[in-house]
């Protein structure tokens, strides 16, 4: 909501002042209108970062007609774009002299019309700042966040998960969690030295209820235990008091020697923050101790109460709970020490609930319930606070024949969170982390529910359409795409969207590479569906949400396929036709900002009309079978488009008309397909991912471009040339299709070395690749290269890429220790992946002298004969993690991989009746046995 007024702030100062004060008198107004959206703007972050029991239905409100205003804004100022800014198509002499009176007559039409739309808004906004004042909406009622809490919101969680009818140290579904932490955190160390160790997870995972069960285990094992929570804004300066406090009468009441020390006779209360730490430290000297500091959402916050606890040399512990990647990071000094709460599996979920649902009835579920009770608990993602609140709302209905109520709550979490008593706990732990995000991170947090359940977002198909939409806010030095990775990277820093990962089908490479992505949790992924249709943020269409709403103006459209899964009337067909008639069909799709399509047949009649989205920012049709080649010449003239993805639709051709779309930031087509000369003319287009596409001349004239993917070359020395004056470059996937001739070689290689911002580089030749060795000087930022094809040796300059971090080589036929060598010393080079014919040898040897000081990953997809034999000498690979070896039907012996100290991870892949993948088999089997229980080796086998 904040980005839209921001962005008309700026659009109207640049883009409507000059012409709109030709026409007398509006100047002024546009000036007036922009510090009316300036405050309201401030205004709307005040509510996003005001206590959100403190926002009454009143403010809500009002904060909706301000958005809409805002939105409104922006529509008139793309409009102006787009039919007053844009200038007119070339025409030949005699239609000159016809047409040109005329276009200045709609201009100047136009115009009036603008100025007209500016008063109007000018005057809504008047409306709306008095409505304000009138109905008493001021800062004094909206204060911010509370700065601390006594009682952190994950004790809803805690309390939750105990069962009400068993004592209050009984907790469900973490015992194996509990036996394997508090295993690690009472075994004593030679230097006795005090270590920390976190617990982070999302909202309702049960990270409070794990450290109170880890408290009561170890009761035996420490002096003294204490448990205190911090909530979100944590200050030092006021709030160290009461916690030191709070601590101090836990430690204090504790019974020693038959005698108790009773906190009042200390005059607690009287001591100021420095004599509660002496006192605190005094009476912990010689004490081991167990202190559970519960969440914590910031690194400040964790250090102002870290240097007040004492370090006495007795073994003891921390346990810091938080939703918060780097907060953990931060209070352990390994990762080792920090522990990710896990979900509960399926057994276990089920086993919670029917507990809850079915006590009384002998914890068996009706055959008639199972069904939905799955739906229920696949949507619940193994979230304990999430089992436990829906199992309770069921628990009145836990007979057969209330299926109907089941299906009922299990299509409608979402709303049964907003309304339902049962459920306000778990909905407020859920919504507090969406509430403590910075303003500008809500947004792009709400984007999510454009997205179905379970589906796996790319990272850059998201962060792109961040991007276009306006989300990213511009930082001194960086580019918009890093801003939005850091927005990313904190989303996944603060639990609210799970990494994932997603294969990328490299249609020129003979294998399938693994992009970033993520997801987001069912149930979070409620709370933003609610927040978001609230805000009028998203319109969704399909599935549980039915045609959609027809009132009001919809801004982001996005239609999801009908679940075949979900229990439909017989009249399946008819329903599905009246929701489309009645809801896309009445929809006023005039405003829309982003089309985003999951079915993937069917809405002919949508796209039919695709060209009345003047103002679309966003086309996303990603397997919209729908989608013809006729349709494309209406996508050719929104010319506002930003982002357009077309992977996996029908279409054969691009039009030449792609050219005029003069914003378009991201192109993805997908499908092998020719692309037109005047995608040239796209100087603002930053991603053009096209599969088998032959780069063509002009490409020089993309200035912008950050990304090539899946492209080709045929020998022309003038594109080779112009490659190298993309300053902007980051990432190059490339073929070279013929054999290469001198002077072509010689100028790909100089244009390589000017790609001073390349960070990938993916190069394949079925030929040779030879010509890499003349390279004078790589791309210092390189962070991921593959080498595809023949090559006679590594280049030189590969030992020089201290930034290196993947590495992937395949067909070159080297020697293993021409392969290892170049290797060894890069200071960042986490994963290497030998494919095919990648190495020649009949025995590939990490030897002593292979250190690896950063390799995790070891990927040798060997389908060849050779190598027979892996071998890891001692000290060769020190800091691996995880092994995968292709067995396929070969012949294939690992020898000492006791070796490898830090391995956990080997993925053995090859054919069932494999001899040989069977005594590897075995031999890990037996690695194992010799092996600490805290040490063993996870062992994974693919078939096939």
């Amino acid at each position: 909501m904040e980005s839209a007024a921001q962005s008309i702030v700026s659009n109207l100062g640049q883009l409507l002042v000059d012409e709109v004060q030709e026409i007398r008198g509006v100047g002024n107004k546009v000036v007036l209108l922009m510090d009316e959206l300036s405050t309201m703007n401030a205004f709307l972050r005040m509510i996003s970062e005001a206590d959100q029991s403190t926002v009454d239905h009143l403010v809500r409100e009002w904060e909706k007609q301000v958005r809409e205003l805002a939105y409104d804004a922006e529509d008139c100022a793309d409009t102006y774009w787009l039919r007053v800014r844009r200038p007119m198509a070339p025409l030949q002499l005699p239609h000159i002299i016809v047409k040109w009176p005329k276009y200045q007559l709609e201009k100047l039409l136009l115009r009036r019309t603008l100025a007209a739309d500016v008063k109007a808004l000018l005057e809504r906004t008047t409306t709306v700042s008095e409505r304000r004042v009138r109905y008493g909406i001021d800062r004094a009622a909206l204060p911010r966040s509370p700065w601390f809490t006594p009682v952190s919101a994950a004790s809803v969680s805690a309390n939750a998960l105990r069962r009400a009818d068993d004592p209050d140290d009984q907790f469900v579904g973490i015992r194996e969690q509990v036996d394997t932490l508090a295993e690690r955190i009472k075994a004593d160390d030679d230097d006795r030295s005090l270590k920390v160790f976190s617990i982070v997870g999302s909202g309702g995972l049960g990270k409070t209820t794990l450290a109170v069960e880890l408290c009561r285990q170890l009761e035996a094992d420490f002096q003294r235990q204490a448990l205190v929570s911090v909530s979100q804004a944590f200050d030092g300066g006021k709030d160290m008091k009461g916690l030191m406090a709070r601590l101090l009468k836990q430690i204090v009441n504790l019974k020693e020697d038959g005698e108790q020390t009773q906190g009042n006779q200390l005059k607690i209360n009287q001591m100021d923050v420095e004599e509660l730490s002496s006192k605190l430290k005094e009476l912990l000297k010689d004490k081991r101790y167990l202190i559970v500091i519960d969440d914590v959402w910031s690194v400040p916050a964790w250090e102002a109460i870290h240097v007040r606890l004492p370090e006495n040399k007795c073994s003891s512990r921390i346990i810091v709970t938080t939703r918060i990647e780097t907060v953990a990071k931060a209070s352990s000094v390994s990762e080792d020490l920090v522990h990710h709460i896990k979900p509960l599996d399926l057994h276990d979920s089920k086993k919670l609930f029917v507990k809850r649902v079915f006590g009384s009835m002998g914890g068996t579920c009706p055959d008639g319930l199972k069904d939905t009770m799955d739906n229920i608990l696949k949507k619940c993602g193994g979230l304990p606070l999430a089992i436990v609140s829906i199992a309770s709302l069921l628990a009145s209905y836990n007979s057969a024949g209330s299926v109907e109520m089941w299906i009922k709550v299990s299509n409608s979490i979402g709303s049964q969170m907003e309304s339902h008593p049962t459920l306000e706990g778990m909905r407020q732990v859920i919504t507090l982390s969406y509430d403590y995000l910075p303003h500008h991170l809500k947004a792009c947090m709400m984007y999510l529910s454009i997205f179905p359940e379970d589906y796996v977002i790319a990272k850059d198909r998201l962060l792109y359409r961040w991007i276009a939409e306006g989300l990213v806010a511009k930082k001194r030095g960086l580019t918009l795409f890093d801003v939005a990775e850091e927005y990313f990277n904190e989303l996944i820093s603060r639990n609210m969207i799970q990494p994932n990962k997603l294969q990328v089908t490299k249609k020129t490479y003979s294998h399938a590479e693994m992009g970033e992505a993520c997801q987001v949790h069912d149930t979070m992924l409620e709370v933003m569906v609610s927040k978001s249709q609230d805000a009028n943020f998203v319109s969704l269409v399909g599935r549980q949400y039915g045609g959609g709403s027809p009132y009001g103006k919809v801004r982001r459209l996005s239609i999801h396929a009908n679940d075949d899964n979900e229990r439909m009337s017989q009249n399946k067909g008819v329903e599905q036709r009246h929701h489309a008639r009645h809801g896309i069909e009445a929809m006023n799709l005039q405003q829309v900002r982003s089309l985003t399509i999951f079915q993937s047949e069917g809405l002919e009649k949508l796209l039919n009309r695709i060209g009345e989205f003047k103002l679309l920012r966003v086309l996303d049709l990603e397997d919209c079978k729908a989608l013809q080649d006729k349709h494309m010449r209406y996508v050719c003239r929104l010319y506002l488009l930003r982002f357009l993805r077309l992977t996996g639709t029908r279409i054969s051709e691009m039009p030449s008309e792609i050219g005029d779309l003069e914003y378009l930031e991201s192109l993805d087509v997908g499908s092998r397909m020719c692309m037109p000369p005047t995608v040239t003319k796209l100087h603002r287009l930053e991603r053009l991912r096209v599969p088998w596409w032959t780069l063509p001349r002009g490409l020089g004239n993309m200035k912008a471009l950050r990304e090539v993917d899946w492209a080709q070359l045929k020998g022309d020395v003038q594109v080779a040339r112009e490659i190298g004056e993309l300053q902007h470059l980051q990432v190059l996937y490339i073929t070279v299709v013929e054999d290469p001739e001198e002077e072509f070689s010689s100028v790909l290689c100089s244009s390589l070395s000017k790609t001073c911002a390349l960070r990938s580089l993916h190069l394949y030749s079925g030929r040779t690749l030879d010509s890499l060795l003349h390279v004078s000087s790589p791309p210092p930022l390189l962070q991921h290269l593959t080498m595809m094809g023949p090559i006679s040796q590594f280049p030189d300059w590969i030992s020089s890429l201290k930034h290196l971090a993947e590495f992937s080589v395949e067909w070159a036929m080297l020697a293993a220790d021409q392969l290892l060598d170049s290797l060894c010393k890069l200071p960042s080079l986490q994963s290497i992946r030998l494919g095919m014919r990648s190495c020649k040898d009949r025995e590939l040897i990490a030897r002593t002298t292979h250190s690896f000081p950063a390799l995790r990953i070891l990927d040798l997809y060997l389908a060849g004969e050779q190598p027979e034999v892996v071998e890891f000498e001692q000290g060769s690979m020190t800091k691996l993690e995880t092994l995968l070896l292709e067995f396929s039907d070969k012949e294939r012996r690992i020898v000492c991989i006791d070796n490898l100290k830090s391995l956990k991870e080997v993925k053995l892949s090859g054919w069932e009746n494999n001899p040989s993948l069977k005594r590897a088999l075995q031999q890990l089997k037996e690695e194992n046995e010799n092996r600490p229980e805290s040490s063993q080796i996870k062992v994974v086998v693919h078939h096939g």
